[in-house]
């Protein structure tokens, strides 16, 4: 966003306050900097100002970009595209987070590489960290800097999804479609990966997966790294150029979605599509692959801040569970609420995150739903948190994973 269009934003608020009702942020801490309102007034105030104060920059910093606001803002500003610029307006002036500019360089060099990276912490995760017994994941084995013995991060796998799909067969009869990943799929949840492209293949399409694919760029656009997302941007515009053929894309990640519809110069005549949205399409097709069969499990959606509010999907992802589990499908209270994990937020800021998780915890238990569903492989490792956390019983997984595990059933 240029700076005259961050203006032009700025102008149409009229400090209604409806963003107080839904923020997480303000809702944890109560504090009129912390919304939205605050936020874009501070933004305004010190916009023709070289120095940046301290609450300016903890209230930039204080954002998950969930867009919550902006679901709720009858003007329409552009909120969570105004404090991205502010975010850039900040890394210019005071330079990147050393942390993040080193994460963000894994993701753009080819050969020092995240996925060189995530083999190398394959090979030494056993001696600092423990495998939950119950969960998805591990937690610290020996104290460690910025975690404490309930934070969760991923088994890291022996494979990624490229070697994964290096091994695999395929039938060339099969319709071709464009597959997106994501990083956390690709790299951390391979294994939901071929879940995804299991389906599509029962459904008669052909999974195309790119090596060439880069991450999304959400991640450094939201931390105020532009070049990087420019980069990684370029990157993505020029593989679908080269796949111009294949109509569609989908993906299973809701960032993801997000982030490439969200491309300017992007291929017209390529259609991007969240996994839930193009199996909707094919529901008819789907209904008889899967027959009379149902889960047994009781089953409850956590909505993805991106999906919901980003993409505007919400009924696709519900047929797929009310398709796959029937009358055990239960709607908790408050499903649209953001889990607190908002990309590098609840690293970050892990204390604020944690409060928001809780609350989401606390709506999933009270459904008593064995498995707590959503399209985000960075919702379901908050959720996995959360459910260690408070020691609830139930598992988060991605729908297809579910769909997958239903159709491979005799």
């Amino acid at each position: 966003m240029t700076p005259t269009e961050v203006k032009e934003e700025l102008k149409k608020c009229v400090k209604c306050g409806a963003c107080m009702a839904v923020c997480p942020i303000y809702r944890q801490t109560g504090r009129e900097d912390m919304v939205a309102r605050g936020k874009l007034n501070l933004i305004e105030i010190v916009e023709n100002n070289q120095d940046l104060p301290a609450t300016w920059l903890e209230a930039v910093d204080n954002c998950l970009l969930c867009c919550s606001c902006e679901e709720n803002c009858s003007k329409g500003v552009r909120i969570t595209e105004v404090i991205a610029a502010a975010r850039v307006h900040q890394t210019e002036t005071l330079g990147l987070n050393p942390i993040k500019k080193g994460a963000f360089a894994l993701l753009k060099n080819r050969i020092f590489s995240i996925a060189r990276f995530i083999k190398l912490g394959y090979l030494g995760q056993w001696l600092l960290w423990r495998r939950l017994p119950r969960h998805s994941g591990l937690v610290r084995r020996i104290p460690l800097p910025g975690f404490d013995d309930k934070t969760v991060i991923p088994a890291l796998p022996k494979r990624n999804l490229d070697d994964l799909l290096r091994r695999r067969k395929v039938a060339q009869e099969l319709k071709p479609i464009l597959f997106f990943p994501g990083c956390a799929t690709r790299y951390l949840h391979p294994e939901m990966g071929l879940d995804i492209i299991f389906v599509l293949e029962k459904l008669g399409f052909k999974a195309i997966v790119p090596t060439e694919f880069n991450c999304c760029g959400l991640v450094t656009w939201g931390a105020g790294d532009a070049a990087s997302s420019s980069k990684l941007k370029q990157g993505n515009l020029k593989v679908l150029r080269d796949n111009s053929e294949i109509r569609q894309l989908v993906t299973g990640c809701a960032s993801c979605g997000h982030a490439l519809k969200e491309y300017e110069q992007r291929p017209p005549e390529i259609e991007i599509l969240d996994i839930s949205e193009f199996l909707f399409r094919h529901r008819k097709a789907l209904e008889d692959l899967i027959g009379s069969r149902k889960l047994k499990q009781k089953v409850t959606y956590h909505d993805p801040c991106h999906l919901r509010k980003g993409q505007g999907i919400t009924a696709a992802p519900r047929w797929l569970l009310k398709l796959i589990a029937g009358d055990n499908f239960i709607e908790m209270s408050h499903p649209e609420r953001c889990c607190g994990a908002g990309g590098t937020f609840g690293i970050s800021h892990k204390e604020l995150s944690r409060k928001i998780l809780n609350e989401k915890t606390r709506d999933a238990d009270a459904t008593g739903a064995e498995i707590v569903a959503s399209g985000c492989p960075g919702c379901i490792l908050q959720l996995t948190e959360g459910a260690v956390v408070a020691d609830s019983r139930w598992l988060a997984k991605h729908p297809l994973s579910l769909l997958a595990e239903l159709l491979r059933r005799e």
